[in-house]
């Protein structure tokens, strides 16, 4: 009779927690979804707003300017916060992981300032004085930008924490935003307005950090740095190689294609990346869980990553079939038309075909191969998929509608194939090791 009393408390207090287990990630991934809506909040209130104030000529001068801002991030960032989560929980890091919150921000800034000085001068040289102020904004902006904690505080699951400083930096944005872009001439202001985000961002967040007695004294380690720069430029070239798909493929197909289909494909991939934002969270929340996983039990990081790509590819097929389900009704709304050209409706379709390849090469790629320390693996995988986007791109016939989303599924079907079987193999070898 004991025998059956301990076994059922046993099996109660397993179950008690499993479901603690997970209530606390339900919990996680809510404050995640919450923070991610307040940060994609942002930049969409900002193009209404300077689309509808400032007029079309200076909401282009904007989009210029923000849009140089965020692609110099990307060379700050130099793949370092990606690379920070993943030592907050390597052997050498883990009893004092608070001192890597100031190995990465201190890397970010030897790349920052210099950016920002020859930034601004090169706008001064080539745009005049005029634009002072802007360039100021962008510099303030970028040094913002530097300091950004967030990553620290996700690989440690604060998630509420991130929420809360995501909500407040986005939203006080959002209303510097409204109160006081409101003519053709506050351009400047809007500049600083976006300013005002990463700075607020930043200042929130090291002092709810603090709060949390999560910061320890500082530390100068310069041969770790020259480490993490290593590691880093790795995975900021596989970045660049990738985004390059996007932006610059919009381009080529410009020269290559009618106006119209080349409209339709910017408008498919924004579909695309709207729908693959609501993976983000899981995203995030999964790569901080395998990221601990993988510095302590191989097998349980193993475990855990397959679960997480069967959830992923399962949402991101739901995903698929009912974006190429309602293609034709989702491209009407966009467009503001009755009936969207027929070459959006087609692109989009083939868009959501490859959401799943996405999802999953995204999950092997920029997330498992740094992770096993693999960075060279991933630079390669990615300058393969960019060569053949490019190639399918001008090697198809001009004319053909698809071109583009053909182009794309073949690049992303290479992301996932190849680097998942070079994930397996890191594996395989790391656990026969």
């Amino acid at each position: 009779m004991n025998i059956e009393v301990m076994t059922a408390h046993k099996g109660e207090s397993e179950q008690l927690s499993s479901w603690g287990e997970f209530s606390k990630t339900g919990s996680q991934v809510a404050a995640l979804a919450i923070a991610q809506g307040a940060v994609y909040s942002f930049p969409l209130v900002l193009a209404v707003v300077c689309a509808r104030n400032l007029g079309p000529s200076q909401y282009g001068v904007v989009a210029f300017y923000t849009a140089l801002t965020s692609f110099i991030c990307m060379f700050i960032e130099f793949g370092l916060d990606t690379i920070g989560m993943r030592e907050v929980h390597s052997s050498s890091k883990r009893a004092h992981p608070e001192q890597m919150i100031w190995d990465i921000t201190l890397a970010k800034l030897i790349i920052c300032l210099p950016t920002c000085v020859v930034t601004v001068l090169v706008l001064f040289a080539t745009r005049g004085t005029g634009g002072a102020s802007v360039f100021y904004a962008m510099a303030f902006y970028m040094v913002g930008f530097a300091f950004e904690p967030s990553w620290y505080m996700r690989s440690l699951e604060l998630m509420r924490s991130v929420m809360f400083v995501a909500v407040v930096s986005r939203f006080t944005g959002i209303a510097l935003l409204v109160s006081v872009v409101t003519s053709p001439d506050d351009v400047a202001l809007a500049m600083w307005a976006y300013a005002w985000v990463t700075c607020t961002s930043s200042i929130v967040g090291w002092l709810v950090m603090r709060q949390l007695r999560v910061l320890g004294k500082p530390r100068l380690d310069l041969p770790y740095l020259r480490t993490l720069f290593r590691s880093g430029g790795a995975v900021v070239l596989g970045n660049l190689s990738g985004s390059s798909l996007a932006s610059a493929g919009i381009a080529v197909l410009g020269v290559l294609a009618d106006p119209v289909v080349t409209g339709a494909a910017n408008m498919a991939l924004r579909i695309r990346a709207a729908a693959m934002a609501a993976f983000v969270p899981v995203d995030q929340l999964g790569f901080v869980r395998l990221s601990k996983l993988v510095g302590i039990d191989l097998v349980a990081a193993v475990w855990f990553g397959r679960r997480l790509f069967y959830a992923l590819m399962a949402c991101s097929v739901v995903f698929a079939l009912l974006i190429g389900a309602y293609a034709d009704r989702i491209a009407a709304i966009v467009y503001g038309l009755p009936t969207a050209p027929d070459a959006a409706v087609i692109l989009v379709r083939l868009m959501a075909l490859t959401i799943p390849a996405c999802v999953a090469g995204n999950l092997f790629s920029a997330q498992g191969l740094p992770l096993f320390r693999q960075e060279r693996a991933y630079v390669l995988v990615s300058l393969g998929s960019a060569v053949i986007f490019f190639g399918l791109l001008l090697s198809l016939h001009r004319s053909a509608l698809l071109n583009f989303g053909w182009a794309l599924l073949g690049a992303d079907l290479w992301v996932a194939l190849v680097a998942g079987l070079y994930l397996r193999n890191t594996v395989k070898r790391d656990g026969k090791a």
